[in-house]
């Protein structure tokens, strides 16, 4: 009977050696580029954690080459033209070029051409002052002079591109725009020498360029296409995009390209992209390319780790004098948040910091590289081996040992592959070797205490599919409901969250905090069961509410209008409560109702019933605005449109916000039939001045806020249109219609 013991003891090893086999062929498959059902998770997970281990490295010193020359909210305040006219970006470029800097890049696009007039009246003008001697003109001949100067932004700008000489423009290539022109002007965004592989660039058939008279100024153009991975975020930069034509096939370099080759004096003839081997020449610069033609960024540090300037102060004299001297000059744009990409580091990037990251990186030469296939799996044969000789049966280690030589596994290879990454410029793969370790001791511990395991119970997720008592009735009526999807109807939704939660859970232990949060949502849960509401969910510190499903309300609106009202008030009752623990804890509400899709939704394991659709997401928007617009509930236009009268309630603007392109009015709620929660003095000045606002009377307007804010020191709505209007400046831009756009959650 010996020989069955020493098999049964041997299982778990021999599992462990198995299952390590198949999970190094898995990540090998995976590797080379073979489609694996959960793959593509699996490489995200693994980009996240190169996320995680520049964070952990922090960030580096930069070289001194490359500045930024930013459009910025300042710029915007000080000189609104400036970022906004071609007569500003060529002040601009003049500005620049006067302080002599190597190459000047700008990450910027004049697809369309200006016209501040009509063509028809520009015309009337050319030709007026075509039959005008210089010697005859009079006042108004010369301001009619002035205006044509005013009119000719392009031209200027075009003069101002050709005076300075080294200036590279953006060209984007991809799946937006037009169909690729056919500008002779735009072979200097190609390669000078192709020599292409088994596998090709990526085909593109659209573009955005700049006009054909400001490509032909330029002495190069470089595309600025970035590419996202699926989490938004960006890692890579791609080096080559192909284009096909009757005439051939083209290959069109990155923004950077032509810049590194005028800043190190090489022609375009002397740039080449070797598809064989994936490199790109610069000159005497040899760039090494992934199989996707695509350079692995070496992210310097989060927003600000370049030398940046604010293009006002450029142009007002107000920087060095020596401070773009030889330098790689890259204006970009930042104002209202514009050009923004997400990186390792966290969103809210300049898109033009990208690019300065790749410039540093090609001139310094610390490129970051992934390993090879090949070395990944190795990673997970030789962790995954380590781990299964821990089950082997001469080593007779007790359950604490064995689990810890899991985890010392786990972090050896954490450890080597962050020295690697850190010293070495080297990407080794993290998910599947760490993976090969959890799965091998997982299935070790369990095979070798099997016994112990069957002594023990099973935890089981509780409220897994967990249903309030309206809910689960309905769904008992009517069995169908069980399963995956939903109807759609019209109803209410309800999202409060806590103002300063992050601080607030700063300030206070986790047991404070979570006395504070169970204060917090007992009263706010017994307001909307109280009136029928379905609590579909708690977020963290919010609160996410139904009204009209599962169970029908013909006045779900009302329902959801009182609810919000009562939570007003029930925080009020709390202050005191709070302030005993030095607390002042504020609330946002936002409410909104439309058709959603209502039911069981998830997986045919696991699923809960909610309520999905566009009226949904405006309403989680709507409460992130209350912060924006400093009130406590704001609600979209379908609500208060199907309000009663005994509701009062406050427009406060017309937004665009993310994931929606139709603009929608939101309002605040101010009072109905439960009590009050705002009141103003002089309500109908706000009005007045927001309908002058809209209307582009902006002096009007400017007028009214001042007044409204006088009346109600410390109203913040009142205090952002301020903010607005002096931004703005005298007059309203072209084609104004006064709708606020957010882009961020």
């Amino acid at each position: 009977m010996p020989r069955p013991r020493v098999r049964s003891a041997s299982l778990p090893l021999l599992l462990g050696v198995l299952v390590t086999i198949l999970l190094t062929t898995l990540c090998l498959l995976q590797r080379v580029g073979v489609w694996l059902p959960g793959g593509g998770v699996i490489e995200l997970a693994e980009r996240a954690t190169l996320d995680r281990r520049f964070r952990a490295r922090g960030p580096v010193e930069t070289g001194d080459a490359v500045v930024l020359v930013m459009i910025d909210d300042r710029t915007l305040a000080e000189d609104p033209l400036l970022g906004e006219r071609r007569e500003g970006t060529r002040r601009l470029v003049d500005a620049i070029a006067r302080q002599r800097p190597r190459v000047i890049g700008l990450d910027l696009l004049f697809a369309a051409p200006e016209r501040l007039l009509s063509d028809a009246l520009s015309g009337r003008v050319d030709a007026y002052l075509s039959t005008q001697p210089d010697h005859t003109r009079d006042e108004a001949t010369r301001l009619l002079a002035a205006v044509q100067a005013e009119n000719s932004g392009d031209a200027a700008l075009e003069r101002a591109l050709k005076d300075a000489a080294q200036v590279v423009l953006a060209l984007h290539l991809g799946a937006r725009g037009e169909e690729l022109p056919d500008d002779p002007a735009l072979k200097k965004a190609r390669y000078g020498q192709i020599v292409l592989g088994p596998r090709r660039p990526d085909r593109v058939e659209r573009a955005l360029a700049s006009l054909p008279a400001l490509n032909e100024a330029a002495a190069a153009l470089g595309v600025v296409t970035l590419v996202e991975d699926d989490d938004f975020t960006v890692r890579a930069m791609p080096f080559a995009v192909r284009v096909e034509r009757a005439r051939g096939t083209e290959v069109y370099a990155p923004f950077v390209v032509p810049i590194l080759a005028a800043y190190d004096g090489a022609r375009r003839g002397q740039l080449a992209y070797l598809g064989v081997d994936h490199t790109v020449r610069v000159g005497a610069r040899t760039v090494a390319l992934d199989e996707q033609d695509n350079l692995l960024v070496n992210f310097r540090g989060p927003t600000g780790t370049f030398t940046t300037l604010s293009a006002i102060d450029v142009v007002e004299g107000r920087v060095d004098p020596d401070a773009l001297r030889d330098k790689i000059v890259l204006v970009g744009v930042s104002y209202l948040g514009k050009d923004r990409v997400r990186t390792p580091y966290g969103p809210g990037a300049p898109g033009v910091e990208l690019h300065a990251t790749v410039l540093d990186q090609l001139l310094r030469g610390d490129g970051l590289r992934r390993v090879s296939p090949l070395r990944d799996a190795l990673g997970c044969l030789v962790a995954g081996l380590l781990v299964a000789g821990l089950f082997a049966p001469r080593l007779r280690f007790s359950p604490a040992l064995r689990v810890l030589g899991v985890l010392t596994a786990a972090c050896l290879y954490v450890y080597v592959a962050y020295a690697l990454f850190a010293q070495g410029g080297r990407w080794a793969a993290l998910v599947w070797p760490l993976l090969t370790v959890a799965t091998v001791g997982t299935c070790g511990l369990t095979l070798s205490y099997f016994r112990e395991a069957l002594g023990r119970r099973q935890l089981r997720r509780s409220f897994a599919n967990y249903l309030g008592d309206d809910a689960l009735r309905e769904l008992l009526a009517d069995p169908r409901a069980l399963q995956l999807g939903g109807a759609r109807r019209p109803i209410s939704i309800l999202f409060s969250d806590i103002r300063g939660f992050t601080e607030l859970s700063e300030r206070l232990s986790p047991e404070q905090l979570v006395t504070v949060l169970n204060t917090f949502l007992t009263p706010m849960t017994r307001e909307v069961l109280a009136r029928g509401g379905y609590l579909d969910k708690y977020i963290g510190d919010a609160v996410m509410a139904v009204f009209g499903a599962p169970v029908a309300h013909e006045d779900h609106v009302r329902r959801c209008l009182e609810t919000a009202i009562a939570m007003v008030g029930a925080l009020r009752e709390l202050q005191p409560q709070f302030g005993e623990q030095g607390l002042e804890v504020a609330m946002g509400v936002g409410v909104n109702t439309g058709d959603a899709v209502v039911g069981n939704m998830g997986s045919a394991e696991r699923f809960d019933y909610t309520a999905v659709g566009d009226a949904v997401n405006l309403a989680s928007r709507l409460e992130g605005l209350t912060k924006v617009y400093g009130v406590r509930v704001l609600v979209g236009d379908q609500t208060r449109a199907a309000a009663g009268p005994e509701f009062r309630f406050r427009e406060v603007d017309l937004v665009r916000v993310k994931g929606k392109g139709v603009p929608v009015a939101i309002h605040e709620l101010l009072s109905g039939p439960g009590g009050e929660i705002a009141a103003y003095d002089g309500i109908e000045v706000f009005e007045r001045a927001l309908a002058d606002y809209r209307a582009g009377e902006l002096a009007a307007a400017r007028a009214g806020f001042d007044a409204f804010a006088a009346r109600n020191p410390g109203e913040r709505c009142a205090a952002l249109y301020q903010e607005r209007l002096r931004a703005l400046g005298e007059r309203a831009p072209a084609g104004w219609d006064g709708i606020a756009s957010f882009t961020s959650k």
